[in-house]
Formats: C-alpha cells, structure tokens, sequence
C-alpha cells in the first residue's frame, strides 16, 4: 500500500507540473470547469491526502500531527514550484499568491480528511462479536 500512495502522489506531482507547463490554447476544455481557485483547491486537496496517507503508511511511528502538517508543508512547497513552472510557460502568469493561498488551503483539506476513519462495518461488528463468542452483545450486533 506504501508504495502505491507514493507512486500515486508521483504522478500526481507529474500531472500537476505537465499542466502548468501547457500554454492556455492548450490546455483541455474541461480544465476549467469550476473557478480557477476551486480547481487549484481540489487538485492540492487530492495531493494533500495522498501525501498524509503515504507518509503515515511509510513513518508509522512518528505522531500523525507531525506527519499531516509536514504533508501540508510538502504540498505546499510544490505548490512553489507550481507557481514558479507557469512564469516559465508562455501565456501564463504564475507566481499568484491567491492560487497558491488555494493550494494550500486545499492541501490541509485534504490532509485531515486522511485522519478520517472508515467506520467500521456491520460484518465486520458481526465477526468481532462471534470470534468472541458475542458475550455481553446484543441482538443488533449479533
């Protein structure tokens, strides 16, 4: 599993840096569905979880603040150099602090939507119940 959030944060970032390297008449139609800051947002919020999730996978032993906040700080520092690609691409400005501030905003969405727990499933109540004989259960768990 660690290897594959790694893998997908990479081409992630790949994706990212491929975009801002495109000139606007290049660009895909559907690049700009929403506002640009919404996008820059979604986009930093997908790389946002797939950082705090491959960093808590990889360091398991290191406090879950300390690994969402250094999330927040890598994405945020490719959000940089994000920036700094598009002053180098034809038609493009780059260097705005407002879709850097979306980055940002969106890569602490998406790391603490990372700290959020799958609830745990009725099966999988069920199971744990039975594997210890369902003592003290009651009928909706058994």
């Amino acid at each position: 599993m660690t290897r594959l959030l790694w893998t997908a944060l990479v081409c992630w970032a790949a994706s990212i840096l491929y975009l801002s390297s495109l000139r606007p008449d290049e660009l895909p139609d559907t690049a700009f569905l929403f506002w640009d800051k919404v996008n820059h947002f979604a986009a930093f919020a997908v790389g946002g979880w797939l950082a705090a999730r491959a960093l808590r996978t990889s360091l398991p032993r290191v406090p879950v603040v300390r690994t969402v906040v250094f999330a927040v700080i890598l994405i945020a520092a490719f959000g940089v150099l994000d920036e700094a690609v598009q002053t180098f691409t034809p038609g493009r400005t780059g260097a705005d602090i407002s879709d850097w501030t979306a980055d940002v905003m969106g890569a602490c969405a998406g790391a603490l939507v990372s700290l959020r727990r799958r609830p745990a499933s009725r099966t999988s109540a069920r199971s744990a119940a039975l594997q210890h004989g369902g003592a003290g259960l009651g009928p909706e768990v058994i």
